[in-house]
């Protein structure tokens, strides 16, 4: 009849039966017009036992897609959210920039202990931001080398952030609490512990295969690609600025 039905107050519920419970299923539908493009807008998906429920607000041609487990990860809002992640690690790394350049640049009064951490913990942020960045460009020229150092990098970075995080926490800790740091090279110790530390575990990650390539389809048929640690079928992606 062509006439467009939508926003129904009750859903209409379609029930089909699942024999495969190893993939993934989601309820989805095309509203006819131009290219064959199923989208999960309207719809809900409801797995119960062998049964897959699809729950609608409005009429139009639906279907129940399955892809094996682990093959891709759909985002909707790619666009979005890829946007909204650059402008945010941008910004964050023009203000650790600045702060980098003018600690460096007025360094003629020696810098005290908790500046130097804080400066440290800059460069892994800022280490972990420009990996970030360039991460799908480098996955999508496909070389396999550069594609595990970029994951390489973007996990060390990480635990590199996180560990200054924590000798930032226990540095304020100790002055707290003894008012002052008498551990003979303390800098020198904090320092080899929080960039040496990561090292040995994207050592033996890489060793093992751990770091995989990762696709992201959209809805309107854009595809990204990303390096991630990949292990044990956890997808684990961290945007950090």
């Amino acid at each position: 009849m062509r006439a467009k039905i939508s926003n129904l107050t009750d859903n209409i519920d379609m029930l089909f039966t699942l024999n495969d419970k190893d993939r993934n299923v989601s309820c989805v539908s095309w509203d006819g017009k131009g290219k064959l493009k199923w989208t999960t807008f309207g719809c809900e998906t409801i797995i119960n036992d062998n049964t897959i429920k699809c729950s609608c607000s409005h009429l139009t041609f639906f279907a129940v897609l399955m892809s094996p487990p682990d093959a891709n990860i759909t985002v909707s809002h790619l666009d979005s959210l890829t946007l909204i992640s650059s402008v945010g690690c941008g910004i964050s790394m023009f203000f650790m920039a600045i702060a980098l350049f003018m600690h460096f640049l007025l360094r003629k009064a020696e810098s005290n202990q908790a500046t130097k951490i804080l400066m440290n913990m800059f460069v892994a942020l800022s280490l972990l931001n420009a990996s970030f960045l360039s991460n799908e460009s480098i996955a999508n020229t496909g070389d396999n080398a550069a594609c595990v150092f970029i994951a390489l990098l973007l996990h060390y970075s990480m635990l590199a952030s996180f560990t200054w995080f924590f000798i930032q926490a226990l540095h304020m800790y100790l002055w707290l609490i003894r008012q002052n740091v008498t551990i003979s090279n303390y800098m020198r110790k904090i320092t080899v512990l929080a960039w040496a530390c990561p090292a040995p575990i994207v050592l033996v990650i890489v060793s093992v295969g751990g770091y995989k390539a990762v696709t992201l389809n959209t809805t309107s048929g854009k595809i990204a690609r990303m390096q991630v640690f990949l292990m044990s079928h956890i997808f684990t992606f961290m945007n950090a600025f």
